[in-house]
């Protein structure tokens, strides 16, 4: 018989676990108007039982011969196919310390005899009622997960654009979860301008990455255009403002790079400071000068960006705020300070951006960390 898939009945399904006949005789009398009952006498029984089909619920006896209820408890909850089975211990042992070890074991009760026909037919209904609740929510929880990776698959294609254009600059990206708040962007213009766009969204995972698509499609398509990194900005935030829930808007810093005179204007929205090294010594830290995207209406309109000409081999770092954010495992952050140490250490040695990676995880000794993480660098050429 296909134990996964019992033959449909219009009542639930027990197996009951007793050696004396006399209590099976009584089960029987009290149970069987209500449960589609079997009952097994001894512990051997229930286990071939459970091999032909599998109940809703078990009744176990304690105090049976060869293998005791214990027992038979144990090795139902260390099989996969039957340790979801709620089982109920029915037994005239009634030491707290039986009943202890019989809950530790994975018995969702323990009712001793004499039992009251109304107390046990309660306890049988609320326990199949929870496991049947317990189904739901799985079928449920397996249902939604299915459906967020497929969506996440979506929206992991939509954002990677044939159009990134990754000359010049190296990304280190590890997202909390398969979805990524997280977003690094660059592009060509037709004037000779390389726009740049390192983001975060408020949040993590799908509910953070949402926008993305929207916020890498319109960055491209105007880029393409030759419009003005400016004016871009001021689109994208009253895209986000309009469309997005008040609660979600996005930290960013923006660059463009004029790659005949050298020229670059950036603008920090909300990001933690980007690092400008000069001759391997911090030359200049940008904080943030304005607010993130989405979170007013009208943005920059007043704006004066940071403006300077680059020079061979200038680097600059910028980076989302789950870095520094990181903690120990006595629960300190990493902070701005390591983070400008670290990027001398990258910048000196030289060092790829896997080494900073390695550095937060052993800062974090083992600590879980809390959110995206994302570092790009750009390098001027020669």
């Amino acid at each position: 018989m296909n134990i996964n898939n019992p033959p449909p009945t219009s009542k639930p399904y027990i197996l009951a676990v007793d050696d004396e006949q006399v209590n099976r005789y009584l089960l029987e009398d009290l149970i069987e108007t209500h449960y589609e009952l079997n009952l097994v006498d001894s512990g051997k029984a229930c286990l071939e039982a459970l091999d032909e089909r599998l109940p809703e619920l078990i009744l176990l006896d304690i105090s049976m011969p060869n293998m005791d209820g214990f027992e038979v408890c144990r090795l139902v909850k260390s099989n996969p196919k039957t340790l979801h089975i709620p089982i109920i211990f029915l037994t005239a042992r009634i030491t707290v310390e039986d009943e202890r070890r019989g809950l530790q074991l994975g018995a969702v009760d323990y009712i001793t005899k004499p039992f009251s026909e109304i107390i046990l037919l309660a306890r049988i209904h609320t326990h199949l009622e929870l496991n049947r609740m317990h189904h739901l929510l799985q079928q449920s929880y397996t249902a939604i997960k299915k459906d967020q990776a497929y969506i996440e698959y979506i929206m992991d294609t939509m954002r990677k654009d044939k159009r990134f254009v990754a000359d010049n600059i190296e990304a280190l990206i590890a997202p909390l979860e398969t979805s990524n708040g997280d977003i690094v962007l660059s592009a060509c213009t037709p004037n000779e301008h390389r726009h740049f766009l390192i983001g975060d969204f408020t949040g993590h995972g799908l509910s953070a990455a949402i926008a993305g698509p929207l916020v890498s499609s319109l960055f491209y398509s105007q880029s393409e255009k030759g419009v003005e990194l400016k004016e871009i900005i001021k689109t994208l935030n009253t895209e986000l403002f309009y469309k997005l829930p008040p609660e979600v808007f996005m930290a960013a810093i923006w660059i463009d790079w004029n790659t005949e005179t050298n020229q670059i204007i950036l603008w920090n929205c909300g990001m933690p400071s980007l690092f400008h090294f000069r001759g391997g010594e911090v030359f200049f830290q940008y904080e943030s000068q304005y607010l993130p995207l989405g979170i007013t209406e009208f943005f920059m309109e007043e704006a004066t960006a940071h403006s300077f000409i680059g020079l061979p081999n200038d680097v600059l770092f910028a980076y989302s705020d789950g870095v520094q954010e990181i903690r120990s495992d006595l629960g300190e952050v990493f902070g701005a300070s390591r983070m400008e140490t670290l990027l001398h250490q990258v910048v000196n040695a030289p060092m790829k951006l896997s080494f900073v990676m390695e550095t937060l995880k052993s800062y974090a000794n083992g600590k879980e960390i809390q959110d995206d993480i994302t570092l790009v660098q750009l390098t001027l050429p020669l």
